[in-house]
């Protein structure tokens, strides 16, 4: 199956560097039926590609992992991934359950704004800049549910946002006084 390396390289972006969440520590590709996606995530944030609407072949779940996606060097657009080959690197596959990402994609969006982790809002221009974009298009806020992170129409995937539940002592929305 060929994969869309700017899709992979834009993924590995926001898995996760924790050692006990070892099974978000890479790029899951899932085909079935209902087509083939590379996904990635660290509970904080998370993206989704849509390789093909469509896919005839035997099922697949299989993370690889980032250091694989990381190694990849090529200037091709695609790359071949044959069981545990990407195009010429060997690679064991994480041993572990991606979770079911679809439970958090927002059905629909409240709009209610939100306050976000400015670093991981960051990782998402990095995102766009992997898709050859030069920002994301837009952030959807939907309050304390995942925001939406659109790339433009040309890009077959988005990424979700979780919200910051920010707790402040001695802050208000105001400036200091010294300021005003």
């Amino acid at each position: 199956m060929k994969l869309n390396v700017n899709y992979l390289k834009a993924a590995a972006l926001v898995t996760s560097k924790e050692e006990t969440r070892y099974y978000l520590k890479g790029v899951a590709i899932q085909a079935s039926d209902k087509g083939v996606f590379i996904v990635a995530t660290d509970g904080h944030r998370l993206t989704a590609f849509r390789q093909a609407e469509t896919y005839d072949g035997a099922p697949i779940d299989i993370i690889i992992p980032i250091e694989t996606v990381n190694a990849l060097k090529t200037k091709e657009e695609t790359i071949e991934l044959n069981g545990n080959i990407l195009g010429n690197i060997i690679f064991t596959p994480i041993d572990g359950t991606f979770p079911d990402w679809r439970r958090i994609v927002p059905k629909e969006l409240n709009n209610e704004t939100a306050q976000f982790n400015l670093t991981y809002l960051g990782d998402f221009a990095k995102v766009a800049k992997a898709l050859g974009k030069g920002t994301p298009t837009c952030v959807n806020h939907n309050g304390y549910s995942a925001a939406l992170i659109s790339f433009g129409p040309d890009v077959d995937g988005f990424g979700l946002l979780m919200p910051t539940r920010l707790k402040f002592t001695g802050m208000n929305d105001l400036p200091p006084s010294w300021a005003l």
